[in-house]
């Protein structure tokens, strides 16, 4: 049997990264421009309502033809997954998110699954009625209950995420997502506990609870250098996971959690190495053997999509009227194209498996293993072998990059 590669096959996943958020989490270093947001009375702001409406109205229109270009050329049809992403796609308020979902919606199969991430504060009545009449599920980003830890992630203050989470049940959402992090500076396990406790009450379908990966030279590197020890945060990490599992939560990935029949059937998707296409500035796209990045700057996006003049003004007045003296067909935005080896796919295939606890046929990946790493760590617990398959065991999962690293050849 010829192994299987990585990423073949016809593509059935779409990723939408939506750039734009309200300000930016001093942890986060994901590609975002800050919209700002009207006040209301009294200074509060308003959910989903940017000031500037112009630049977020191009930006739709330049996925919309993104879509057009990457759909013909890698002729999708039959879309199972799409995953709205950012940034906080909730800032592009109902009526474009509204565009953007018809933008795809003849491609979509019968009960695809359709993601759309947002903050408490962006999950208003019209966004939870507006999710509930298209049958979305929403990612809700939480990273904690407690609002002493969201401040030492510097998270700008916040509305309760659980009457978030009530507003969108009430609405008629049937499936919501809660994202939550461990491992935050002054973290204790009370903290975790009280995290798990508000979840029993609410009791989303699904729950990703990350281990929070401190990135230099961001604001909260600067402000904690010394970031809880690895024995810390493993020990919260285990209550984590015995936590859900005791609130009938199944352990599925290295980080996700699900009720059955819930789990995130796109980054499912991502962890079987299925072809996925990436759009929006920022994206990443993996077909077959090419991988590509869309450039990380709305800017150029839009001027390479747009069908005005090149001549585009600055990244910060996007929204310059066009001069129709001057059109022009759209093009792909600058990306940067990666050729990958049946190697680096192999890797690749094996450390996606490895998140999941998913077995591998061992002659697709034998290749690129140490061979005299295959049976300690059998010995060990961490990894199985049958059948001619090759599996991280779920004592393997607590350290499944460690494994890896093992595993591969120098």
């Amino acid at each position: 049997m010829q192994p299987r590669d990585a990423f073949a096959g016809p593509v059935r996943h779409v990723y939408v990264h939506v750039p734009f958020c309200a300000a930016r989490c001093d942890y986060c270093d994901f590609y975002s421009e800050v919209v700002p947001l009207r006040r209301a009375e009294g200074g509060a702001p308003e959910p989903a309502k940017p000031a500037a409406s112009a630049p977020l109205d191009r930006f739709v229109d330049a996925v919309s033809t993104e879509w057009e270009l990457e759909r013909a050329a890698h002729e999708v049809h039959g879309v199972r997954t799409l995953y709205f992403g950012g940034g906080t796609p909730a800032l592009l308020g109902v009526g474009r998110l509204e565009r953007l979902y018809q933008a795809f919606a003849a491609q979509l199969t019968a009960h695809a699954e359709v993601t759309v991430e947002t903050n408490p504060d962006e999950a208003d009545e019209a966004f939870a009625v507006w999710a509930a009449r298209r049958d979305v599920r929403i990612s809700l980003g939480v990273q904690s209950f407690l609002p002493r830890m969201r401040a030492a992630l510097g998270r700008r203050p916040a509305a309760d995420p659980s009457a978030a989470v009530r507003r969108l049940r009430a609405a008629g959402v049937r499936d919501i997502s809660v994202d939550l992090i461990h491992g935050i500076p002054g973290q204790t396990a009370d903290d975790v506990d009280h995290d798990l406790a508000v979840l029993a009450d609410l009791a989303p379908d699904h729950v990703s609870w990350y281990e929070l990966d401190v990135v230099p030279g961001t604001p909260l590197a600067r402000r904690h250098p010394q970031v809880p020890s690895d024995d810390e945060r493993a020990a919260l990490y285990r209550q984590v996971v015995r936590g859900l599992e005791r609130l009938g939560y199944r352990w599925y990935e290295v980080s996700n959690f699900a009720r059955p029949g819930r789990r995130a059937r796109h980054n499912v998707a991502y962890w079987r190495a299925r072809p996925y296409l990436g759009l929006g500035p920022g994206a990443v796209s993996t077909v077959g053997g090419r991988r590509w990045r869309d450039a990380a700057d709305v800017a150029d996006y839009v001027a390479a999509l747009d069908p005005s003049p090149r001549d585009l003004p600055s990244p910060q007045d996007l929204s310059s009227p066009r001069d129709p003296s001057s059109p022009r067909e759209p093009s792909p935005p600058p990306r940067e194209v990666e050729s990958l080896g049946r190697e680096t796919l192999a890797r690749e295939r094996l450390m996606l498996a490895a998140r999941c606890g998913s077995a591998v046929p061992l002659a697709d990946v034998r290749p690129v293993l140490d061979p005299g790493a295959v049976a300690p760590l059998v010995a060990a617990g961490l990894l199985s072998l049958h059948s001619g398959r090759i599996r991280v065991t779920r004592k393997g999962r607590y350290v499944g990059d460690e494994v890896c690293v093992r595993l591969f050849r120098a």
